[in-house]
């Protein structure tokens, strides 16, 4: 894998934050065509509100077209040409109606899982560039990433949103990372493989101006089914719950739930993700 700058904290954030852990109704159903061209319908139901859209995919090999559309009648479409160089992909993106408002480039470069850069910018008269670098140090089979992301707006002459951080991984099961961003929040991550079916993590965020903390643990498991159970549980009592498993091998259901442990007054959420694929 390419040190990428937000592959730190990754085994982390996969068992905390992982996107399954939501609490609408969402429905996905994708197929693909003989061509190469994958289609996809998605649909969100957040209480009485309802949210589709739609998604083609092209993948020529050389390039890849992605094109999708909105509720709200918008239409966003992007290009990305693969290995313009070696290691390096361009993708040039934009929406209509917003035209030339909306148009973006970005640029990735990887070279030989030694480095990782990820680059973006506005096409407008005064752009917003966003950069994220990260290098990979091999210490005798302790694989040390470090690296950096920032933005810039040239608008107002100013960087913003910079991050400064390291990820160190022994024999593949155990990771720490940590990181300082402009906010002056500092974060500390760990996970641990404890076996081929059990990740814990835990992270710890501490806010070096206004002195707050927070806090969370969570656990991932693998079923025998081929299920997967995952748990978080914040230092506030909040604590969520998610269990996803595959019907066909392809298509997948999660149900996710939330409640507080400190106040059982307060209404739960619940969850439902269905992921159809033929």
């Amino acid at each position: 894998m390419a040190p990428f700058f937000d592959t730190i904290g990754k085994a982390t954030r996969d068992v905390l934050y992982h996107p399954s852990y939501q609490y609408s109704t969402l429905v996905s159903v994708s197929t693909k065509t003989q061509d190469g061209m994958d289609l996809t319908f998605k649909g969100k139901r957040d209480g009485s509100s309802f949210s589709p859209d739609g998604k083609v995919t092209y993948d020529g090999g050389n390039f890849k077209l992605v094109t999708s559309l909105a509720q709200s009648g918008s239409l966003a479409l992007a290009l990305t040409g693969k290995r313009v160089v070696p290691g390096l992909n361009v993708t040039l993106s934009g929406s209509l109606p917003d035209g030339a408002n909306s148009g973006k480039v970005a640029v990735e470069y990887a070279s030989s899982d030694v480095v990782g850069i990820k680059a973006s910018s506005s096409l407008s008269a005064s752009p917003a560039l966003d950069v994220s670098v990260g290098g990979r140090v091999d210490m005798a089979g302790r694989d040390v990433v470090l690296g950096g992301q920032a933005g810039y707006d040239a608008a107002k002459g100013v960087v913003r949103g910079w991050k400064v951080g390291f990820g160190y991984t022994h024999a593949g099961d155990y990771h720490l990372a940590g990181s300082v961003n402009d906010a002056k929040d500092v974060c500390v991550q760990v996970a641990q493989t404890v076996n081929a079916d059990m990740t814990v993590a835990g992270e710890v965020v501490r806010n070096l101006e206004s002195s707050e903390t927070s806090m969370a643990v969570g656990v991932a498991r693998k079923l025998g089914s081929g299920a997967t159970q995952k748990v978080r549980v914040q230092h506030t009592g909040v604590v969520s719950v998610v269990h996803e498993t595959s019907l066909d091998g392809n298509s997948k259901v999660a149900v996710s739930g939330q409640f507080d442990a400190k106040d059982l007054a307060v209404a739960p959420k619940y969850g439902l993700s269905v992921d159809f694929k033929y």
